[in-house]
Formats: C-alpha cells, structure tokens, sequence
C-alpha cells in the first residue's frame, strides 16, 4: 500500500467515524426535540444542535491531527522492489531492472498498471463533492450580493435614526431598502446590512423587523449560516445533515423571535406576531410557489404559537437539560474515540510485528548477495537472493545469479550452496540456484 493510498484510507476512517458520531448525537436530538418542545427555551433548542455541528466537523478520535505510517523502513511488496534494493546495495552503482512479458516474437507484450485503490477512489470524490458544493455556494453568493447592489437604495433618514437608536452604540451595521428582495434579510459577513423590501412600514412594524435582525446580527448568526455552509460542502453526501440544517434555520429564528421578545408585554407580543404576518404575507406575493407557501405558512404557525406561549423557564430545568446533553455527546464521543484508539493500537501493533520478520530476511539478503559476490567477484555479475519464511522461521532460500561465463560446473554450485547454507544456517536441501548468461 503506498503512502497516498494509506493517507486516503485514514482520511476515510476519520470521515465515517464523525459521520458515526454525528448521526448519533444528530437521533437523539432528533428524539428529544417533541420531548422538550414547550419545556425548555427556544434558544436552548436551537444550540443543543451545534453539538451534532461540532461532532460531524471535528474528528475528535484523531485530536485533528491525521498520522502518516511511517515509511523510513523500505517497503518490499513487489519482485521488483525486492531485486532493486538487493541490486543496489550490492552493486556499486544502481541497475534498471525491467520485468515484462513477452510473445514468441521476443516483444513485449503492453501491461495493464495498477487501478487507484477504493480507498484512493473515495477519497477523490468525496474532496471533488466538497469543492463543487463550496463553489457553488460561494458563486451563488456573489452573484446575488452584485445583484442587490444595484438595486440597492439607501434608507432615509427616519429610519437610519432609528436604527441607531435600536443599536444603542456606534456600528458599522449599513441599511438598505431593495425592491427586488421579498422579506427583510441581513446579509455581509464583513460588512453586515440590513435590506428591507422597498416599501413604507409603519413605526411599529419597522421597530419590530429592525429588532429581530439586529438580534440575529448580535448573536452572529450571519456566522453560524456560512459555518453550516461549510459543514454542508464537508458533509455532502450525508441526508442526515441536510435535515439537521434546516431544523437549525428553524430553531435560530424561533431562538431570535424569543430574544426579541423576552421583555414585551401581551400588547408587544401581539403587535410582534402581526408584524411576522405582514412580513410573511409580501414574501408570499413575492414568491408564489405552493411548496414554498406551504413551508412558508407551517413555519410561521409554529413561531406565532411559540410568541403566544412564551413564558420564564426554571434555571435548574435548563441546567439540568444543559448537563444530560454534555453527558451524552461525551459519552457518544468518548466510545468513539476509544474504539478508533483501539483499532489504531491492533492495526499499529500488527503492522509492526509483522514486519519484524521481514525487515530481518531483508537484512540477511543483503549480507547474503555480499557472500556470494566475494565467492567469484570475477564471474559474478549480480546476484538476488530472496528468503521465505514459515511462520517466522527461515524456510528457503532462492538464488538467481547473472555470470560473465556459461553456466558453472556442478563443483562450482556446491560451493555456492554450502557458502549460503553456512551463512543462513540453512539445510543445503533448502537452497535453491538459478543461473542467467549476463
């Protein structure tokens, strides 16, 4: 296996086992969401999922760091390998060993290389997907943001006075009005904006709307939708994420709608909700399609009941939530770090005992081939010794010899045997010589 080819399978390891572990963590969310639906704050629900964000993107069984096998020992899984070390140890300068068929004809006959491993083939697409996925994201971006830049208009100044009031401090927070979009959005990860649809809100309205994208802007949500951009291009073959996605853009906005309005009374509450439905209401003229609608108007149900039950929860439950929910991602975390420790510890250790015998036939190839040139320096012009071992123990020992001369007399040959069965401590029986006219 070469170095790329062993990369690409550890990289693969790490990917499925965070696809473990954040499938896992991702269930039991999933299960407990009908669960704690009215009993624990919106904004709990909505970060209890960044644990399934941070198990899919970090590989805690590796502590990030992805460990290359050692490759200082030469690698000897080919013929090839094994007659070129020998060669160019024993010679004094190298020797291009070539190995083909050939027909009758004495041309070779053209070789099929090496397939990439599954491994390698894995690997290759799983990074082609994450590129293309990213780069459509990034393109769609841009586009959109040249876009509304040209139909961008700045807000007049009642409402920038506004806005400022809102901020309660100096920001770099810009304000646009844009006809081409259908609901506010905040938009800009360096310089953030809020665009509103280009039309006149009364004061409520626009106090409400200007709130709840500040909320967003102060939370760093605008972050946490380019981080999930990212987990997506990562995690592109996983169905499971793209639900875990759009529970998260669900539970942010149920999360905002609750920050905006944990000091309201029932009249701003009530004023709140018929501003979400105002809001909804152009979005849906802006885009009339059935399915969006249908989504559209299934959401706006369930933030309007979560404003109309809004009310204080208990510290100890949400402490209580908060520790059940670190216990579990540790615990999920935990096996799935010992487990892969473990396989790494039997792959580690069964990769180096089984090497130990190799390593010493090597070296007594090498001591081997020497033997044999100082037997007949003059005749011998190379010499490739290769042994085979049973079960660790030295079993045969099979020599090709390239001589100046014809093929050497029987005498000549026993002296070779009895040379090698010395140095090997081997049954002259056990020694086997072929010869080449070089």
């Amino acid at each position: 296996m070469t170095a790329v080819e062993e990369y690409s399978v550890e990289i693969i390891r790490v990917i499925l086992s965070m696809t473990f572990t954040g499938g896992i963590i991702s269930l039991f969310l999933f299960a407990l969401k009908p669960i704690i639906k009215d009993k624990l704050p919106r904004s709990f629900q909505y970060y209890m999922w960044f644990s399934a964000v941070t198990a899919w993107m970090l590989p805690v069984s590796k502590f990030i760091v992805i460990s290359v096998p050692d490759h200082s020992v030469m690698s000897m899984r080919t013929i090839y390998d094994i007659a070129r070390w020998i060669s160019d140890a024993a010679s004094e300068k190298s020797v291009d060993l070539v190995f083909a068929l050939q027909n009758e004809n004495g041309q070779n006959i053209p070789q099929m290389t090496s397939l990439p491993s599954i491994a390698v083939i894995l690997y290759i697409l799983w990074q082609s997907g994450m590129i293309l996925v990213l780069g459509f994201h990034m393109i769609c971006y841009v586009c959109y943001v040249r876009k509304l830049g040209r139909h961008n208009k700045s807000a007049d100044r009642k409402e920038r006075e506004l806005l400022n009031g809102l901020l309660e401090r100096k920001s770099t927070l810009r304000f646009y009005k844009n006809p081409i979009v259908g609901k506010p959005i905040l938009i800009g990860f360096f310089r953030p904006a809020v665009i509103l649809p280009d039309k006149e809100y009364e004061d409520m309205q626009l106090r409400n709307i200007l709130m709840h994208e500040i909320t967003h802007w102060k939370k760093h949500d605008i972050f946490v939708k380019w981080l999930l951009i990212l987990v997506g291009a990562i995690r592109w073959f996983d169905p499971l994420f793209y639900l875990v996605r759009r529970e998260m853009n669900k539970a942010c906005e149920l999360a905002c709608d609750e920050s905006v309005i944990k000091r309201f009374d029932v009249n701003e509450m009530q004023q709140y909700g018929d501003t979400l439905i105002a809001v909804a209401a152009d979005s849906v003229r802006k885009t009339p399609l059935s399915l969006a609608m249908f989504e559209d108007k299934k959401n706006l149900k369930e933030r309007l009941g979560a404003i109309m039950k809004h009310r204080k929860y208990s510290k100890r439950t949400v402490l209580a939530a908060c520790i059940i929910l670190v216990t579990f991602v540790c615990v999920v975390l935990g096996i799935s770090t010992f487990h892969h420790m473990g396989n790494e510890y039997r792959y580690s250790s069964a990769e180096s005992w089984a090497q130990v015998p190799k390593v010493v036939n090597y070296m007594k190839e090498i001591e081997t081939v020497k033997v044999i040139r100082n037997y007949d320096k003059e005749n011998i012009a190379a010499a490739y010794v290769y042994l085979k071992d049973l079960d660790g123990m030295l079993s045969d020992a099979y020599i090709f010899l390239m001589c100046y001369e014809k093929r050497p007399d029987s005498e000549w040959e026993s002296g070779v045997k009895s040379l090698v069965s010395e140095e090997l401590e081997l049954d002259i029986q056990k020694i086997h010589v072929e010869y080449a006219d070089f």
